[in-house]
């Protein structure tokens, strides 16, 4: 069985728990502790959005994965 546990780190008494943690991981290797990647800021996320659908309507003004390594490559 498995436990996931929230901890939000923006205070000191939730660091020190994370610290302590992080710690106790060292010495027990059935303790293991997983970051979570940060959210997308809401006007990244639909500059991203707003790109996939350009490039999903206007294929042929994009380049190959192999166009781009190449020109890469050569710099």
């Amino acid at each position: 069985m498995s436990y996931t546990i929230k901890i939000d780190a923006k205070n000191r008494k939730a660091k020190s728990i994370v610290n302590m943690l992080k710690e106790l991981a060292h010495d027990y290797p059935f303790l293991q502790i997983y970051e979570d990647e940060p959210e997308l800021p809401e006007n990244i996320a639909e500059e991203l959005e707003a790109r996939y659908r350009y490039a999903k309507k206007n294929p042929e003004k994009g380049k190959s994965w192999e166009e781009v390594k190449s020109n890469l490559l050569d710099k």
